[in-house]
Order: C-alpha cells, then sequence, then structure tokens
C-alpha cells in the first residue's frame, strides 16, 4: 500500500513528460499537474468545474443585475443539441427526401412533432436571449478589464448562432425555406469584389441544389456545435478567472457559497425557460410549407427574420452601404468597444451610474 502511494504522489522522472508539462504550463499560464494525484485534482478542479466557483459575490445573485441571460442562453443550446441529435435519426440531407422525411417524422415518429417544435422555438429564442445577453454585459460595462476578450468571444458566439439558424433554416426544404435562402443569399452578390464568390461559396455551386442542403446539414449538426461548444468552455472559463459576473466594489461585497445559493437560481430560471419552452411547443406548431419549388417563388419573398432588417434596408439605402458598409462599420465598432479609452470604467453598475449601483 505504501509503494502504491508513494508511486502515485512522486513526480514523474521521464525527462519528456516533465519538458511537455513545463512547455504547457508557460503557454497556457496554468501549473500543469505531474503527479498522479495532482493530475486528477487538476482535471477535477479546472477542467470538470472551470465553471463553478465555490463562492460568488452576493451582489451577482440579484436577478436584475444579469436577468439570468447568459444561463438561458446555455440551456438553450442543450436543449438545440439534445434535440438536434433525435431530429437526425429521422431527417434524409437530401432534396427530394428532406422534406418527405419531416412529414413522416412529424406525423408516425413517437414525439417527432413535439421534438421538432421545441427544436425550432428554442432556435429562435435563442438568437433575441444572447442579444439580450450582450446588450447587458454593455449596458453594465462588464466588458472592461479583465473581460475585454470575453466580449470578442461572445460576438463570435453570437455569429456562430446566427450561421446555426441560418443553415438549419434550409434543412425543411420547404418554399419558406428555399426562397428565405435565396435571398439572403443573394444579398451577399452587392459586396464589393468578393461578393458572387462568397456566395458561391456558401451555396457550394451558383444556385441552391443538393450540395447546398449537404452543406448546410454538415455546418448546422457537426461544424457549427463544434465551435460553439469550444467557445461556451472558453467563455465559461473566463467568466471564472474574472472572478464571476461583473459586481461594483466587489472587495466590499459579501462573498456567498456558489451550493446552494447560486445553484437555486440557476435551477430555477432553467426549469421555468423549459416549461415556457414545453408550453409553446404543445400550442404553437413548427412550419413547414410545401416542397421546395425553384422555378415558383412565393410574393412577398422575406429572409428570416433574424436578416429582414438588411432586405428592407436595401429599400432605402444604396445596397453596398446596406449589406456590406454598414454591417462591417457596426462589426468593427462591436469588436474594439472594449478596447476604447475610458475615465471611468467601472464595471457592474447599469449606465454606469451611481444609481444603477444600488438594488432595486
Amino acid at each position: 500500500m505504501e509503494r502504491n502511494s508513494l508511486s502515485q504522489s512522486a513526480p514523474s522522472t521521464n525527462p519528456e513528460k516533465r519538458f511537455y508539462h513545463r512547455l504547457l504550463s508557460i503557454f497556457s499560464g496554468i501549473p500543469i499537474p505531474v503527479t498522479d494525484m495532482d493530475r486528477r485534482r487538476f482535471i477535477r478542479r479546472n477542467l470538470i468545474f472551470h465553471f463553478r466557483p465555490q463562492t460568488v459575490a452576493q451582489q451577482s445573485l440579484r436577478f436584475t443585475l444579469s436577468w439570468g441571460l447568459g444561463g438561458m442562453a446555455a440551456v438553450l443550446i442543450a436543449v438545440q443539441l439534445t434535440s438536434g441529435i433525435l431530429l437526425k435519426f429521422a431527417y434524409d440531407p437530401a432534396p427530394i427526401a428532406a422534406h418527405a422525411s419531416i412529414q413522416v417524422m412529424i406525423t408516425t415518429a413517437p414525439f417527432g412533432r413535439l421534438i421538432r417544435n421545441i427544436h425550432f422555438w428554442s432556435a429562435n429564442l435563442l438568437v433575441p436571449v444572447v442579444f439580450l445577453h450582450m446588450l447587458r454585459v454593455f449596458l453594465t460595462g462588464a466588458f472592461h478589464p479583465p473581460r475585454q476578450f470575453n466580449w470578442i468571444i461572445g460576438l463570435f458566439q453570437f455569429a456562430l448562432i446566427l450561421g446555426a439558424n441560418f443553415t438549419g433554416y434550409l434543412l425543411p426544404w420547404d418554399q419558406l425555406a428555399y426562397w428565405a435562402v435565396t435571398v439572403s443569399t443573394g444579398m451577399l452578390e452587392y459586396i464589393p469584389l468578393i461578393g458572387p464568390g462568397l456566395r458561391n461559396l456558401i451555396l457550394a455551386g451558383p444556385h441552391i441544389g443538393p450540395s447546398t442542403l449537404r452543406q448546410f446539414y454538415v455546418l448546422h449538426t457537426a461544424v457549427i456545435p463544434v465551435f460553439l461548444a469550444l467557445f461556451m468552455a472558453f467563455h465559461f472559463w473566463r467568466v471564472r478567472k474574472a472572478g464571476g459576473l461583473a459586481v461594483a466594489d466587489r472587495d466590499k461585497d459579501k462573498q456567498v457559497p456558489s451550493i446552494p445559493d447560486l445553484l437555486v437560481r440557476e435551477t430555477a430560471t432553467a426549469l421555468a425557460l423549459l416549461a415556457f419552452i414545453l408550453s409553446i411547443s404543445v400550442f404553437f406548431n413548427a412550419p413547414l410549407g410545401d416542397p421546395a419549388n425553384p422555378g415558383l417563388s412565393p410574393n412577398p419573398t422575406k429572409a428570416p427574420w433574424y436578416f429582414a432588417g438588411f432586405q428592407e434596408i436595401l429599400f432605402h439605402i444604396h445596397p453596398v452601404f446596406a449589406v456590406f458598409v454598414i454591417p462591417l462599420a457596426s462589426g468593427l465598432f462591436l469588436l474594439l468597444i472594449p478596447y476604447f479609452p475610458y475615465d471611468d470604467p467601472v464595471s457592474g453598475r447599469w449606465f454606469i451610474s451611481p444609481k444603477g449601483k444600488k438594488h432595486p
């Protein structure tokens, strides 16, 4: 017994392994354990529970500080992944069979319609929830140091969520989806120089066809979810490293244990959100129109609701400004917000005001 315990806690004598451990420590900024006991402790504390601090600031538990939006987004993404995996068992990513496979799914598969409804409504709810979460971060100044890079990560996550919704929009292969994607990708041609090539790259050809559906299916079910999960894990880790939610006067605020104080609030918010999604999914079905017909466009033809603003702007200003200049300028502005000089970079207060610091 003594020999086994000594062998588990003794440092590794392999020079190559020790070299790699030291190299990882230098680049990651995290002390990489060498012994088996330290390694297990490292995995338990830093990889599995890296998003769960032992204590949190009592001020951060106020619902009106975060409105639970970050946790709601995480729950919705988990619902998306779970329901999406179930839908893959019945879906056939081929133009001839895609629409028919969904019809079979919602009419004959056990709970098929309900699962599709849950997937559809949670996807549409995810976009405004993440937008409101980022708006809350902006209005409370939670993008100031040491959270600048986490704001950038959040922007990339929002872009991935929009990409997931857009690629999933085509999968039903009905008239609404086909022509909505046609309109959305057609706006890319107004981008100078690279517009037509970018459109062909997204559609895997000059027009929407079987290659487009396969490409959207792979992006929607494999590529985007993997990157989104990686960004989420890194995002949670950065929040943990920054000390949790941004609050005013953290040093003067009382620390309370995460379990049960934080866990109870997160669980209650998640259960309320799940009940809301389930209620909507029971009473309102996800739309499914007639099979896609490239020769007959509906009137009017609209882009998905989260891209409808660009389509509307096209009627009022020059297309180059509508789909290129304005989005590019807005994206650069959002990326640079954390790095602008600020006279009073205070985080954790609504509108950076003394009144915003007070409890409601």
